[in-house]
């Protein structure tokens, strides 16, 4: 049947090593994703060092696979229309504008669940 055919293990596999090539374009071209992932393990250290709960640890996860979510698709995007409109663009500007402003947002919730995390412990 067509079904399984479309759903065989080695596609999976294919599939999570094409995701992987993307996160390492990230790491290697992008340097807000980067400067992002040392803030998420400093995160996660000082997760460890004041003992945080599940809850916290939950948000703080939920948090920055958010943020760099929303970095991957920003540099998604912004490669895909500097491909489609390699000529200066207002439209192409606007979009590019527009997927900023989501990592934007993403960045300071990121922030403001830091401050709520570990504030008592600092302050």
């Amino acid at each position: 049947m067509s079904i399984f055919k479309s759903h065989h293990p080695i596609k999976h596999l294919k599939s999570f090593k094409y995701a992987f090539s993307g996160i390492l374009h990230s790491l290697i071209h992008e340097a807000n994703f980067r400067v992002q992932i040392l803030i998420s393990i400093m995160a996660t250290i000082a997760g460890f060092y004041f003992g945080i709960n599940s809850t916290e640890w939950s948000v703080l996860i939920i948090a920055f696979a958010s943020l760099l979510s929303a970095e991957v698709l920003n540099t998604s995007i912004e490669n895909f229309i500097d491909f489609l409109i390699p000529k200066k663009s207002d439209v192409a500007k606007v979009v590019k504008d527009l997927a900023a402003g989501f990592v934007l947002i993403n960045a300071i919730a990121c922030l403001l669940i830091l401050f709520i995390i570990f504030g008592k412990y600092i302050l």
